[in-house]
């Protein structure tokens, strides 16, 4: 397994030895700003990027004596925020074909770099010109190392998987279909996006019809902008990503979560999904949970991944522990799952407490994307049904390997309830 996982796990006395002082006032900033001088487009005023905002747009302002929080459409582990979003819009009518970064704050994209005969689907396997918008996620490490130290090499991976979440969520409200590819030079890229080890390129969404001419390489390197007002260098994760960052994949096509649905229905889940703080102990019904988990279970296996769940109130379900959707043994693990979700209620006064796991270990980045990815999913569709949802990164890794009887990595854990 990869050592960079283990090496940032969780235990009962790991966590009571590593307790210091978070200043918050120390924060550094998650929102990475292009100079003035560079052109750019208010989405709005587009109809062909209609509803482009729901990708990672602000949906709620909080007021705090040191100034505001923006909440936007995905989660983030401790509310740090530190993916950021570029697009390559080729061919799309009213808007100049280029290399653009999304900016929330202003709901507008900015200008990088215009495109002709060049473009990033040189650094794809398929070469060929792709028209439409191609999104790319990257990650802004510190922003998360500050509080999480070394661990939050699983962080940043997981929040790319919520912010691909948001980019998919986003194209099926357009109606449109999406395509997500790991296997890029993502190394390169990073370079010639003026990137340095601060930050680092992760996963894209492709939502294009291919043409029949390759893309050249793109010649002018972009200038370096800082994406945080400063900056504690981590080597431990600079060389975990280095060290996983390139494999070879297929392409995930027809992804079919929200096939059929409503896309007011699913653009209003989305502007109003929040993180859950605490559950009154309801139950949910066997329909509303089938709605929820369907197609989850099959897609994960598809890619490496077992989901584990205990079940502890749900409506006409036999209480237990559950292992991609078979019952392996019947029992109410509610103390269970608060105990190995560092004692966190939400972990067991929900009515399902879902694991993410995975033995794989060269496409680690992507096992643990994915898993970012379907809780996102999870996240929207329970939503839809008025039921609560939270992300729970922080877990004693042996105690729930021991838990659950597998040799595999705990990923992600996730509760659902009401």
């Amino acid at each position: 397994m990869p050592y960079f996982h283990t090496q940032t796990n969780h235990s009962y006395m790991s966590i009571r030895k590593s307790q210091f002082f978070l200043d918050w006032r120390t924060q550094p900033k998650n929102f990475k700003l292009y100079p003035h001088f560079q052109i750019r487009f208010k989405i709005d005023d587009f109809e062909a990027l209609k509803d482009l905002n729901l990708i990672g747009g602000i949906t709620f302002e909080k007021q705090f004596p040191q100034g505001k929080y923006y909440l936007r459409t995905n989660p983030t582990a401790g509310g740090l925020f530190p993916c950021e979003i570029y697009l390559q819009i080729r061919g799309v009518q009213g808007i100049i074909s280029g290399i653009y970064h999304y900016e929330p704050m202003s709901a507008t994209i900015c200008l990088i770099h215009e495109i002709d005969s060049d473009g990033v689907e040189h650094y794809f396997p398929n070469q060929n010109k792709q028209q439409g918008i191609i999104f790319l996620i990257s990650s802004v490490y510190f922003r998360s190392s500050w509080k999480y130290r070394d661990r939050a090499i699983r962080y940043i991976l997981l929040d790319s998987g919520h912010a691909l979440g948001a980019i998919y969520a986003a194209m099926c409200v357009r109606g449109e279909e999406s395509t997500i590819n790991f296997d890029f030079d993502k190394l390169t890229l990073n370079s010639i996006f003026g990137m340095r080890d601060d930050e680092m390129l992760m996963v894209s969404l492709q939502n294009t019809n291919q043409q029949s001419t390759l893309a050249q390489n793109i010649k002018l390197q972009f200038p370096y902008v800082a994406g945080c007002d400063f900056l504690e260098t981590n080597h431990f994760i600079e060389e975990a990503y280095q060290k996983s960052a390139i494999f070879h994949d297929q392409l995930i096509q027809k992804i079919s979560f929200f096939d059929g649905m409503n896309s007011t229905e699913l653009k209003n889940a989305i502007l109003s999904r929040r993180s859950i703080r605490a559950f009154k102990k309801l139950s949910i019904t066997k329909e509303e949970f089938d709605f929820i988990v369907k197609d989850i279970f099959d897609f994960a296996k598809n890619h490496s991944i077992d989901i584990f769940y205990t079940l502890h109130n749900v409506d006409e379900l036999d209480q237990g522990l559950y292992k991609n959707g078979t019952l392996q043994k019947k029992g109410y693990y509610s103390g269970k799952s608060k105990y190995l979700s560092l004692e966190q209620n939400l972990g067991g006064d929900s009515c399902v407490t879902f694991y993410f796991t995975s033995k794989e270990i060269e496409k680690y980045q992507k096992v643990t994307i994915l898993s970012g990815f379907l809780a996102h999913i999870i996240y929207l569709k329970s939503e839809i049904k008025s039921i609560g949802c939270s992300g729970i990164g922080a877990y004693y890794d042996e105690d729930t390997k021991e838990f659950l009887n597998t040799k595999n990595n705990i990923l992600y854990l996730l509760a659902i309830g009401r």
